[in-house]
């Protein structure tokens, strides 16, 4: 399957060598732990780009964001409503199991179960029918285009290890059931979890019995959370770390400047965007009747009284792209010509409201996670004070990324921070499955009462079908277009990458964030 999207990957010395000389540890930190070692837990971004390297799917991104073998070495579509793939033989979980057809039957049911956050990922699957130890057959509902890119971002598990540790469902992140997955990981990947401290330390190894050739030359990945940037920053230049993800802007001419340190860019495929509640009738807290945020013109005046230049300039120290839609440029199917954004002008947004009928304004809770997204938290206070320049008065929530993955899709939050990089599918369809589509249970799983047309959800069924390049990209234009028209999301802007290290480590970048240790060297 050839792959129309190839990001700007900047990568040094990513060399194939064979033994290692002396011990190699890549100690890395970044903002928040992750929940769980459990890859089915959470649709976390974060925590997926670290478990990619104790998990693996059927298939991967490799380097370059193309498509290529992982635990499946070939398949081939039977039927449109059926593929078979030949798994990968003489291949072991880090604890010695051999992998099977029966792993990917068992992750295929803990993943794609009702509830889990991985539903709407394999909702096109039916069934999965084992015809050997080595060889399945994915039935689907439909015809689907994007099995493959789907099947990039789930990753396989052990049946007889996670039935052993009761674990035969995913982690519930609030309740902790299943809690075993908290500290115990056993994956097929290039690393294996070499010991947990939820919060303080994470120690990944070098599977020395990893099925594919070894680029890298990474003895151990040690993962330490350091939750505050300036700490964080300040670890990096004393060299207590040698890596950190998504440097502060602030930071990011110090760090340059310091010897021995380098800062890596990219364009991320990731867009922040506010979502909210336009389905009750009521908005608690807002001191107004009914719920403003049902009206477009509303939505339209909130959008015109942020000053996106003015946070990329002062927050984002010119470190992101302002975007009118969900799909930033570096997206297949991106459309520049929908790319336009409204204006910035708090005098027309007062003029919405006053014809909307709230010309006193109201009250606007408002949920923001901190340290999912680069900056999230001072641009959430930052759009409270500019929505008190237009009569509304913002409440702000500020959660852990923990409560806000849990409560977002159970539809605890009215107006929210998001952002979404199409990820793992690397795909429109992925974005408009998950926040455009209106909720049925497996779709529109992180748009709960939100954005709801019946056209555009006939729409996204169909681009997921489509094969034709030419027509879907007639119907993607057509979805974006109508969803910026009736301003479904408050669009903000894409991120940058902005990663910090030392001299030694040589690394890649990819549009999706994701941190393949498996490409990265030391010097």
């Amino acid at each position: 399957m050839k792959l129309l999207f190839k990001p700007l990957i900047l990568a040094a010395g990513l060399a194939a060598l064979g033994t290692v000389a002396e011990a190699n540890s890549l100690r890395f930190a970044e903002s928040q732990d992750v929940a769980s070692m459990d890859p089915h837990a959470a649709r976390d971004d974060f925590a997926l780009s670290l478990l990619c390297n104790v998990y693996e799917g059927l298939v991967r991104w490799n380097a370059d964001l193309e498509l290529e073998p992982a635990l499946a070495e070939s398949w081939e579509v039977i039927s449109p409503t059926e593929w078979k793939f030949n798994l990968r033989k003489d291949v072991t979980f880090h604890n010695g199991n051999p992998f099977t057809a029966d792993d990917v039957i068992f992750s295929y049911h803990r993943a794609g179960d009702t509830g889990s956050p991985f539903a709407g990922l394999l909702e096109p699957i039916a069934e999965v029918v084992k015809v050997d130890d080595h060889t399945v057959i994915f039935k689907i509902k439909r015809k689907y285009a994007l099995l493959l890119n789907d099947f990039a971002g789930w990753y396989i598990m052990d049946k007889e290890f996670q039935e052993s540790i009761g674990a035969e469902k995913p982690l519930d992140l609030m309740s902790n059931a299943g809690g075993a997955m908290q500290t115990q990981a056993n994956g097929t990947g290039p690393f294996k979890l070499m010991e947990r401290q939820p919060d303080v330390k994470t120690v990944l190894a070098a599977n020395p019995d990893w099925w594919d050739e070894r680029k890298h030359n990474l003895d151990e990945i040690v993962y330490t959370p350091i939750t505050n940037n300036a700490t964080r920053v300040a670890a990096l230049l004393s060299g207590e770390v040698d890596f950190i993800r998504n440097a502060p802007p602030q930071d990011l001419e110090r760090i340059e400047a310091t010897p021995g340190m380098k800062v890596m860019r990219g364009p991320h495929l990731r867009t922040i965007f506010y979502g909210m509640d336009q389905q009750s009738d009521t908005l608690e807290g807002s001191g107004v009747e009914g719920n403003p945020l049902k009206s477009p013109a509303v939505r339209q005046a909130i959008a015109m009284s942020i000053d996106i230049e003015g946070i990329k300039r002062s927050i984002m120290r010119d470190n992101s792209n302002p975007v009118a839609t969900q799909l930033a440029p570096q997206m297949p199917f991106y459309d520049a010509s929908l790319d336009v954004r409204f204006p910035y002008d708090p005098e027309a947004a007062k003029a919405l409201l006053a014809e909307a009928g709230y010309a006193e304004g109201f009250t606007l809770p408002i949920t923001c996670p901190t340290g999912a997204f680069i900056n999230d938290e001072q641009i959430c206070q930052a759009t409270a004070g500019m929505l008190a320049k237009i009569g509304i008065t913002a409440q702000l929530n500020m959660v852990t990324p923990v409560q806000y993955d849990a409560g977002l899709p159970a539809g605890d939050f009215d107006f929210y921070m998001l952002g979404w990089a199409g990820l793992p599918t690397i795909d429109p369809y992925n974005i408009f499955s998950a926040t455009v589509h209106s909720p049925t249970g497996d779709l529109g799983a992180w748009n709960p009462n939100g954005y709801s047309n019946p056209r555009v959800d006939e729409l996204i069924i169909l681009i997921g079908e489509e094969t034709d390049l030419v027509k879907r990209q007639e119907m993607i234009s057509e979805v974006v277009k109508t969803q910026r028209d009736e301003v479904g999301k408050i669009m903000l802007h894409q991120q940058f990458l902005t990663w910090g290290m030392t001299d030694k480590v040589n690394a890649i970048v990819p549009g999706d964030e994701y941190t393949r240790f498996w490409y990265y060297t030391m010097n």
